[in-house]
């Protein structure tokens, strides 16, 4: 089931039983989280009369979790003493008998793991209701000391999902950021961090100083970065001149690093310094900013044998308050800001729009193998299936607004730049709707094949001599004549239009039609007038219209829909 936000998943677990509510808030919370499988979350939840305080319980990598899980369609505030009420069945689980046998596999393997320094314990309060700071703070100390009593060496952290927190999780979960980064730990040095906390906006901030090599030991491998950039505006576009200078930099002095670089810019989930350890201990963390930077720099670290290196690096961490689309465009304020110096292209500062990753899910299930590219990165490129955003935008405007001209005039960042235009384009409310005949994904996806098909064919060489201006023309007006014969002539479901757009018939009648109309455009131009700016005028596109026909592209595409319709019978 999707939830809109926490205030919807409370009305939908309203309606069950309390016990219903809490084991289908449990599920969504560990899928969420875990990317967990529907049989292995049945076998791994133990909530129950004699659960010993484990209503859920995973194990992953060196962490072992245990889930405490509340539900309620009333949310309150909950106590410090409510909390150790329900802790206490945990440290007897954990410290005497198990009353849970669903789960004796993992606690046994949990007592065994006491003594090992690099293992964790997540004791995870999940629940509708809202736990203050102040209360998780104290717990922690709570179990701080109860370790310590037992002479533990693994670390127990007591993290808490509430209500305000259940909210950045179905963001995340509806805008694609997971899997989740878990928990990562800074080392920090005396006197080199500050953190701070405004109330008026809400923003608790950590800047400090940390060895390169910290950040590069978060990663197995060169594909493990790309899991802390998926709220980055950009995948890695390779190793320009300029990464290749900081990889220089980093390996051959390290000791001047610091100062040649302008950091790198993380949010997170959560944040906690202890001070005494001098540790910064990230949840979830994101790299929004210094993506390019760390995936350079892997590719020396992990090249040169994972070496040591002195090398260190100003970082600062934000945990925002998730706020839907007010947290997107917060975020992406802060990022092109600090992009002053090097500036961020307006389609890079979009592809993390949650209009944009809305649609890429929608055309994973199109059909006909279509997918999306929102970053730009080295191995995405744009083709007949693979539909690139910054790509699409200028030819969709076009077609929809019928300008040709504009084409020609190739604004393509304006489109991303000016939010009236870019709503126009991408528009919210048309690309969140359900799928089906009539959304707006299909018209994006008509517009791309009529562009890729212009991109193949053959022209003689005088009409491929103003391809670049004419193209948008015949573009507009293909994609505007098509429009109008779909809604009179094409009576089969949405599927079958992908289809018949991909299918030799459509390509064949699109080709024969097009050759004409490009002949057409390049004979409009004056004789002493340039090209170019001849198809940059407005009235060029009016023009144009008034010289092509109608009932030649009405035949032509029925001809070969009666043939791809024939065909697809005949086969059936």
């Amino acid at each position: 089931m999707e939830y809109k936000n926490a205030e919807h998943l409370i009305r939908k677990l309203s309606v069950l039983s309390k016990t219903d509510g809490t084991k289908k808030l449990t599920e969504f919370y560990a899928k969420a989280r875990f990317r967990i499988r529907a049989d292995d979350f049945r076998q791994q939840f133990t909530d129950g009369s004699d659960d010993g305080g484990i209503d859920f319980y995973h194990c992953e990598d060196s962490t072992y979790f245990i889930f405490q899980s509340k539900f309620t369609g009333s949310p309150k505030r909950i106590s410090e003493s409510e909390i150790l009420d329900e802790l206490r069945k945990i440290k007897n689980t954990l410290t005497k008998e198990n009353p849970n046998r669903r789960a004796a596999d993992f606690v046994n393997s949990l007592k065994r793991d006491t003594a090992n320094k690099t293992t964790f314990l997540e004791i995870l309060w999940l629940t509708t209701n809202i736990v203050e700071q102040s209360v998780r703070d104290a717990v922690q100390r709570n179990l701080d000391e109860w370790r310590k009593a037992n002479k533990w060496s693994l670390g127990i952290d007591f993290v808490v999902i509430d209500k305000y927190a259940l909210d950045s999780v179905i963001y995340d979960v509806q805008h694609e950021f997971v899997p989740y980064t878990g928990k990562k730990v800074l080392k920090l040095e005396a006197g080199q961090w500050m953190e701070t906390l405004w109330e008026d906006t809400n923003v608790y901030t950590v800047v400090c100083t940390v060895e390169v090599n910290d950040l590069l030991k978060w990663f197995r491998n060169s594909d493990n970065v790309r899991c802390f950039l998926q709220k980055n505006v950009r995948e890695f576009l390779g190793e320009g001149k300029i990464t290749k200078g900081i990889a220089k930099s980093y390996l051959e002095s390290p000791a001047w690093f610091w100062y040649k670089h302008n950091g790198v810019i993380i949010f997170a989930d959560n944040l906690s310094i202890d001070e005494s350890k001098r540790e910064l201990t990230l949840r979830n963390p994101q790299v929004v900013n210094g993506g390019q930077t760390l995936s350079a720099l892997f590719l020396a670290y992990d090249k040169h044998g994972r070496l040591d290196s002195t090398a260190k690096v100003l970082v600062r961490i934000y945990r925002l308050p998730y706020e839907d689309t007010e947290t997107y465009r917060r975020s992406i304020e802060i990022i092109a800001a600090l992009n002053s110096q090097n500036k961020i292209a307006a389609s890079d500062l979009r592809s993390t729009d949650p209009r944009q990753v809305r649609l890429e899910q929608l055309l994973a299930t199109v059909g006909d193998g279509y997918g999306y590219i929102r970053k730009r990165s080295t191995d995405s490129k744009a083709s007949k299936f693979q539909i690139s955003m910054r790509n699409l935008a200028l030819p969709y405007y076009v077609c929809k607004r019928n300008v040709a001209h504009e084409g020609v005039r190739g604004n393509v960042e304006e489109l991303f730049e000016e939010q009236s235009k870019y709503d126009e384009v991408f528009n919210e409310s048309a690309i969140n709707r359900e799928l089906k005949a009539g959304h707006v994904v299909l018209s994006h996806v008509t517009v791309w094949a009529i562009d890729q098909l212009l991109r193949s064919i053959e022209l003689p060489q005088r009409d491929a001599e103003y391809w670049q201006y004419s193209r948008w023309f015949v573009l507009a007006d293909v994609y505007r004549k098509l429009s109008d014969w779909k809604q009179n002539r094409f009576a089969l479901p949405w599927q079958q239009w992908i289809a018949f757009l991909n299918s030799y018939r459509f390509e064949t009648a699109v080709t024969n039609y097009s050759r004409v109309i490009f002949r057409t455009a390049r004979e409009m131009i004056p004789q002493r007038e340039d090209a170019r700016d001849f198809f940059r005028k407005a009235e060029t596109s009016s023009k144009f219209a008034g010289r092509t026909r109608r009932r030649h592209f009405d035949a032509l595409l029925s001809k070969a829909y009666r043939q791809f319709e024939n065909e697809n019978l005949s086969h059936e």
